[in-house]
């Protein structure tokens, strides 16, 4: 093995420059710390692009060294932790890279992975000289994963645009273009790997703006987007007369109301000094994903939009709403109630061996999806490209569906049956990592389609079910979700009952108790 491989480095480029569908694959961008790794059995050392040794920062990848082959193997790669919502970030991997020697408390507290995305040494023989295409052959051949390792998913060209939608809903920032046909170049950058960076944009709703001390002039636009009570703070965003004079203008004329027209919290400090608007008018703004607590990330503004281009959806009832926000004397009183009050509280019932009697909904997925949950499926995505690409596909569809969930664990409430098709997404990935070990099912919920839950509520139930009385089971067990009323003339509920094989009665993870509007 050798002692030093500087890395391959990309180009900024753009998807559009990849043509040949014969010399390109297209792989998720992992924000993180970039390492190359040299493994053998019981020793691992890490070293960072500028080759400055990190091993000490990261003892969890230790781990390496026990899927290494005899004579070692070197991988490039980026070390990665999750933030609350379950994607990549450099806010909590600074705690790890800002210490030399973590303790047990930081570990467990910012877990990190290692995010393998090439091979360039393998038992002995020197891989890198060897075409993409070959070196992720050689790469799945060496059976990588685990809780802390994950092989990063490669895709056709064909499956860019699938690729890049997941990108944008799991939160991440950029795609890789990779040339198939050409050997690893260290310490080149090269135009044979292009990094194309992923340019969100979205309507949302203009709720208001803060004063900038000049009576011509906007320091900030205040944003919202729908949700289950109503419009919804998602941020605010800087706007100049030098570039939108006319928006700023336009946004002036604008009365200003006494109430915000947003349902939920504001902050305190744009609570302050805002001047209200009726939520009639629409920008267009560019973003990099949503924030753990919902916001819109690093928002840029893109203008007004004309009233006949914005999107209906954002004035598309939820489960409280019956109108238009706005309307004056039409809008439902229920704008004005905090949608944290209409929110059911969800009760655990007590079963043996199960949770405690009152329980807190959230469970693992009420804060992130955790980092195994996440690898695995992505590690099972990787080896399906290659031997049923159909699936893979599938599968990578419901990954977008959870990220998109988790997306929303700091709302409020979200819908029963936004909640369900989460739960049906996490449910068909676990279907294909047990196989016949898993019997799932998710019955009824139409006719209480639009009832408000806690985001993940049930979701979590879902995850705990399979967990505990699953996945230990040789034989596998029976996970359901079933929605109705608890007896006739009864509240509705939520039930997720699990049994392992055998097991002669289930026992109730969650009951929710279900209020709110019935379609």
């Amino acid at each position: 093995m050798p002692d030093l491989v500087p890395p391959m480095l990309p180009t900024p480029g753009e998807l559009a420059e990849a043509t040949d569908p014969e010399r390109w694959a297209v792989e998720f961008g992992w924000e993180g710390h970039r390492c190359v790794a040299y493994a053998r059995p019981g020793r691992v050392r890490l070293l960072s692009s500028t080759a400055r040794s990190v091993t000490g920062s990261f003892p969890e990848l230790a781990a390496l060294g026990e899927q290494a082959p005899k004579a070692g193997m070197v991988l490039d790669g980026t070390v990665v932790a999750l933030d609350e919502a379950g994607r990549p970030s450099r806010r909590p991997l600074m705690r790890r890279t800002n210490t030399v020697r973590p303790d047990a408390a930081l570990q467990a507290e910012v877990p990190v992975g290692y995010v393998v995305t090439d091979l360039l040494w393998a038992d002995g023989r020197r891989i890198l000289d060897l075409p993409y295409r070959q070196r992720r052959h050689e790469l799945a051949e060496l059976g990588l994963g685990g809780p802390t390792i994950l092989v990063s998913p490669s895709f056709g060209l064909d499956e860019a645009d699938l690729v890049m939608r997941t990108a944008e809903q799991y939160g991440l920032d950029g795609l890789h273009l990779k040339r198939l046909d050409v050997p690893y170049q260290p310490g080149r950058r090269t135009r044979n790997w292009l990094r194309v960076p992923l340019r969100r944009t979205r309507q949302v709703v203009v709720g208001g703006w803060l004063p900038a001390g000049r009576p011509d002039r906007i320091a900030a636009v205040l944003l919202g987007l729908p949700g289950p009570g109503g419009t919804t703070y998602v941020g605010r965003v800087g706007i100049s007369t030098t570039h939108a004079r006319d928006d700023v203008a336009a946004l002036l004329d604008e009365p200003v109301v006494e109430a915000s027209p947003f349902t939920g919290p504001v902050p305190d400090d744009v609570t302050a000094h805002a001047r209200w608007l009726e939520p009639d008018l629409v920008a267009l703004v560019e973003h990099r994903g949503r924030t753990s607590t919902g916001r819109l990330a690093l928002p840029t503004w893109l203008g007004l939009v004309d009233p006949d281009d914005a999107d209906p959806e954002l004035w598309e009832p939820g489960p409280a709403v019956a109108a238009r926000p706005g309307n004056g004397a039409d809008a439902p009183a229920a704008r004005d109630t905090p949608r944290e009050t209409r929110s059911p509280e969800p009760v655990s019932a007590p079963a043996p061996g199960g949770p405690p009697e009152q329980a807190p909904w959230h469970g693992s997925l009420s804060r992130r999806l955790e980092q195994h949950f996440v690898y695995n499926t992505l590690n099972t995505i990787a080896a399906l490209v290659r031997v049923d690409p159909p699936r893979a596909r599938e599968l990578l569809l419901g990954f977008a569906d959870l990220s998109r969930a988790a997306d929303r664990a700091g709302e409020p409430s979200i819908s029963l049956a936004d909640e369900l098709g989460a739960v049906r997404a996490y449910l068909m990935i676990e279907r294909t990592r047990f196989g016949s070990r898993l019997e799932a099912t998710v019955d009824g919920g139409d006719d209480l389609a639009d009832a408000p839950v806690p985001p993940l509520a049930v979701l979590a139930a879902v995850r705990e079910a399979v967990q505990r009385w699953v996945e230990p089971e040789p034989d596998g067990g029976t996970v359901r979700v079933t929605t109705g009323p608890g007896h006739p003339g009864g509240t509705a509920r939520c039930l997720v009952t699990a049994a392992p094989a055998g097991a002669t009665e289930p026992v109730t993870v969650l009951a929710l108790d279900l209020s709110g509007p019935r379609s």
